[in-house]
C-alpha cells in the first residue's frame, strides 16, 4: 500500500483537458525521498530525491479515468550499479505551453522496498498501478517506450479496450466493402437469377394472351439452333 495525491500543478493540467484533448506523459520516475513535514505534498513539483527513470504500462482509458502500472527494474537503463530504498514515485506530463508537470505523486512512507543492484542477470520488478481521474476522457500518447513487463491481466485490459475494438472496426469495413462487391455471395446472385427467370416465365404464361397449345422456349440446350447473340450456359440465356 502507498499514499498518494495529485500535485497542484498536476491538478490545473489534468482540470484544463477537454474532450479532444492530448494527455501528454513525458516521464515516471522513482527516487528516495521523503516529503518533509514543513512542506505539503500538494506543492510538490518533482520527487524529493530522483533517483531513475521508470517505466510503464500503456495508459488504457476508461471513461474518464486513465489507468496504467509504473514499473521500475534494476535492469533498465544498462542495470542499477547501487541499491536503494524505492520510496517515492511520480508521472509526469507536459501542458499546452509545453512545461512538463508532476500530475502524480505517490511515497510508501515507512515501508520503502530495497531495490538490489543488477548482478548475474538477477531481475527485481516493483509495480505500482496507478489511476488517474481526468474531466473528460482525452487521447493519451506517452513520449517514452511503455518497456513494461504486462501481468495477464494488462494483456487482457488491454485486447479489450484496445485491440477489440480496432479488430471489429476493420470487421465492419470488411464486411461494407464484401457487401458492395457486385460480384459477392456468387450462390445468392445465382438463386436470384433462377427466381428471376421463373418469375419471367410466369408473366409469360399469365400476363399474355396465348390461344392454342401451350408452348415454352428456354435456353438450355441449343442444339441444331443457329445463334448470333453469346450463349451463357450456365445462366441458360443468349446474351447480346
Amino acid at each position: 500500500m502507498y499514499g498518494f495525491i495529485i500535485p497542484a500543478k498536476g491538478m490545473e493540467l489534468l482540470t484544463g483537458l477537454l474532450a479532444g484533448d492530448t494527455l501528454t506523459i513525458t516521464r515516471c520516475m522513482v527516487g528516495t525521498g521523503q516529503v518533509p513535514a514543513e512542506i505539503q505534498p500538494t506543492a510538490l513539483t518533482d520527487l524529493v530525491q530522483p533517483i531513475a527513470q521508470a517505466t510503464s504500462t500503456q495508459p488504457l482509458v476508461h471513461g474518464k479515468q486513465v489507468d496504467f502500472t509504473i514499473q521500475y527494474r534494476n535492469d533498465l537503463h544498462g542495470g542499477l550499479e547501487n541499491g536503494f530504498y524505492l520510496r517515492e514515485f511520480g508521472v509526469f506530463a507536459r501542458d499546452k505551453s509545453g512545461t512538463e508537470v508532476m500530475i502524480y505523486y505517490g511515497n510508501l512512507g515507512d515501508y520503502p522496498q530495497w531495490v538490489q543492484p543488477y548482478t548475474q542477470g538477477a531481475v527485481e520488478v516493483r509495480s505500482f498501478p496507478v489511476a488517474i481521474g481526468v474531466s473528460n476522457a482525452p487521447t493519451v500518447i506517452l513520449e517514452y517506450n511503455a518497456d513494461a513487463f504486462m501481468t495477464a491481466e494488462d494483456v487482457a485490459d488491454y485486447c479489450t479496450v484496445v485491440i477489440l475494438p480496432l479488430f471489429l472496426d476493420e470487421a465492419r469495413q470488411l464486411i461494407a466493402q464484401h457487401n458492395t462487391d457486385p460480384a459477392a455471395h456468387p450462390y445468392i446472385l445465382g438463386i436470384t437469377d433462377q427466381l428471376d427467370s421463373r418469375m419471367s416465365l410466369i408473366e409469360l404464361q399469365y400476363s399474355t394472351d396465348v390461344n392454342g397449345n401451350p408452348f415454352r422456349v428456354t435456353f438450355e440446350n441449343l442444339d441444331s439452333v443457329d445463334v448470333a447473340g453469346v450463349w451463357n450456359q450456365q445462366k441458360a440465356r443468349v446474351e447480346f
